[in-house]
This record gives C-alpha cells, structure tokens and sequence, in this order.
C-alpha cells in the first residue's frame, strides 16, 4: 500500500485513476479548492485535502509522508502563461523538496519537448525544466490535443452549420481521450519509474475533414462545412472572449506549431507509442450526445 497525493480534484482523469488506486489498495489523497468537492472525493473513497495549487505549506503538508505525488494544472495561470507556468512549477518543486517526496508523475503536453515556437505549449517546457532539477524519479505524460476542445465548435455547427478554424481541414492531427491518459497515468503512479521519463498518450488521429464527414453524416446534417478564417480574425475572436492578449497570441503561435506534425509528433513516433482506444467513431457518438443537450460537455485547454 503507497500514500499517494493527487492534484486535479474530481476531474476527467482523476475520476478515472482515483478508483483504480483505492481498489489497489493504495491510501490516496486527492486535492481540490473547493469543499464542494469533498462528498465526490469521499465517496471514491479518497481523503479530500482542500486548498490551492499556489500554497507552499498547504502543499508542503499535504505531500509529506506520501510516496508519489501526481501534479497538474487544473485552473489559471495568470495572464502570461509562461510566467505564470514558471512560478507554478517553483512552487510545487519547493512543496515537494519540504515534504521529501521521492516519486513524481506529471500531467505534461504534447509540445513541451520544444521552446517558444509551440506557443501555449510552451508553458509546459517551462514547467519541466524546474521539475527536472528536482533529483528524484518523475514520470511526465504528456497527451496529445484533447478532444473536448472540439466542443467549442458546438454553438457554431447548430447554429451555421460551420466549423471555424484558423488552420486547414486536411491538417491531421492526433487526439485524446481522458480514458486513455487515464490508462497511461495509472501504471506511472502505481509503478514509477527511475530517473526522468517521457509517456505519451494519444487516442486517434484524423482532419478536421475527416471530423466535418463523421458529423454530417452523425448529425443529419449534410451542409456541415469547415471555414478556414486567417490567423487575424482567430485572434480577434479570442480577444473578443476575453482571453488575456499574451495568451490569445500564444494561442495563435500554437496554431502555427501544429501545422508541423512532423515536429509536433517527433518524439511521440519516435518512442512507437501505440494508439488508445477510444477512436473517433467512439467520440462522434458522445459529441452527437453533447450537441442534444445530453451531459456536462465543454471544451478546455487543461487536462482535467
């Protein structure tokens, strides 16, 4: 039995790992800021420690005496994202030296295996780099785009049946599923390995073409399209929506990186990491669900 920490409260992938460690026989703690939370948390059967990623003696605390902690960012960095990435990462590294841990896994990205030019992604090179001066055993996983990002297309498909992006239909990219990341970060914190590690997880890979022909034929909707905007006018939108300037430009730099899969996906092919389970046809079935009205279903950029 190993004490294990968990930021990321109750979310996509937590819901998923928590069980499997408590069924495991492992004593786990599970971090949330609100107490809200706390029934959810119990009823897992896990502890619920309440409090922020940002305080050093919460954190401190509640690491200490466990064997593994499991790291992630769930909420705001700020308004500049790489800043905001640094001082997060200095802060769990400080909370994990106070508390002696020896076993890290961290909730990574796709990308933070490259400097600036990933944009957003960026952020999690930063957050590694700090990590990794830490001289202890960490694990980073590191997910591809997620699919729930697909959900922000919803209002736009029902109501014009469009499909707006800044990048091109026949652009290929790989995906992911909270079930997959979920397969890929159970084993990591039940078995770390020495040293520092890389994981990926991916799910499928298909173009926004391939998405606008499932959905067509999904939805009943034959007039679905894909309208390719120019970099401006995503931007303006962003902005529009009220995302900070340095994070809409970083947003749109991410979209330039990821015209380059063969740079995205280097070190992903590289390490022969095998697909997951959950395909598009799986996730088509859900959106058609999302798209009725049926479930808790919203885009996001953290891995939660």
């Amino acid at each position: 039995m190993m004490k294990i920490a968990m930021l990321g409260s109750m979310g996509n992938i937590n819901r998923l790992v928590i069980p499997q460690l408590v069924q495991a026989g492992h004593d786990v703690t599970v971090i949330s800021t609100s107490d809200q939370r706390r029934a959810a948390i119990e009823a897992a059967g896990a502890h619920a420690a309440i409090g922020t990623m940002t305080d050093i003696d919460f954190l401190s605390e509640t690491f200490t005496g466990k064997d593994v902690v499991y790291l992630m960012l769930s909420g705001s960095i700020g308004t500049d994202p790489f800043a905001g990435a640094i001082e997060q990462a200095q802060i769990w590294r400080q909370a994990i030296e106070n508390a002696g841990v020896k076993n890290v896994v961290d909730l990574s990205s796709i990308g933070a295996d490259a400097d600036e030019v990933a944009g957003s992604l960026h952020a999690y090179n930063l957050i590694e780099g700090v990590l990794r001066s830490l001289d202890i055993n960490i694990a980073f996983v590191r997910p591809t785009g997620f699919y729930a990002n697909l959900f922000s297309n919803l209002t736009s498909i029902k109501q014009e049946h469009a499909i707006y992006a800044n990048n091109a239909a026949d652009l290929e990219q790989k995906w992911v599923a909270p079930a997959d990341i979920a397969a890929v970060v159970y084993p990591l914190i039940a078995h770390t390995p020495a040293g520092i590690t890389v994981h990926y997880a991916y799910s499928d890979t298909f173009s926004g073409a391939d998405f606008v022909t499932a959905l067509q034929q999904a939805l009943n909707m034959p007039d679905l399209h894909w309208v390719q905007i120019s970099d401006e006018q995503y931007e303006q939108g962003l902005l529009a929506n009220g995302v900070p300037e340095k994070i809409a430009a970083s947003l749109v730099q991410t979209s330039h990186y990821q015209r380059h899969p063969e740079q995205v996906y280097a070190d992903l092919l590289a390490q022969q990491t095998p697909a997951g389970q959950v395909k598009l046809a799986d996730f088509i079935r859900t959106y058609v669900d999302a798209f009725n009205g049926k479930g808790d279903h919203h885009a996001h950029t953290i891995a939660d």
